[in-house]
């Protein structure tokens, strides 16, 4: 479980993908989410569930902060980053 809170608009973690489910838990603010090939909005109260080995990301659309829990649906953490158009890796090494 993470944790995940930035009164930045705009910022939020890179593409990336696990072997596992994960899902995510709006706690406050809104989000531009994308996994696999759809984007989409969540807000306060949403869950969205990004699945085994489907790409994923979501930044802060604003006003304000975005505040998250993210489950990770494995006891080890596994991640692979994915670089968006013009952004750079959110983790050096795969």
């Amino acid at each position: 479980m993470i944790r995940y809170s930035t009164d930045i608009v705009g910022e939020g973690p890179n593409l990336h993908v696990h072997p596992y489910d994960e899902i995510f838990h709006i706690l406050e603010g809104r989000a531009l989410f994308t996994v696999g090939d759809r984007q989409f909005e969540a807000e306060a109260g949403s869950l969205v569930i990004g699945p085994a080995n489907v790409p994923h990301a979501y930044k802060n659309l604003g006003p304000g902060r975005l505040d998250s829990i993210d489950f990770h649906l494995s006891p080890e953490w596994i991640q692979y980053d994915l670089p968006r158009d013009g952004e750079p890796l959110s983790s050096p090494t795969l």
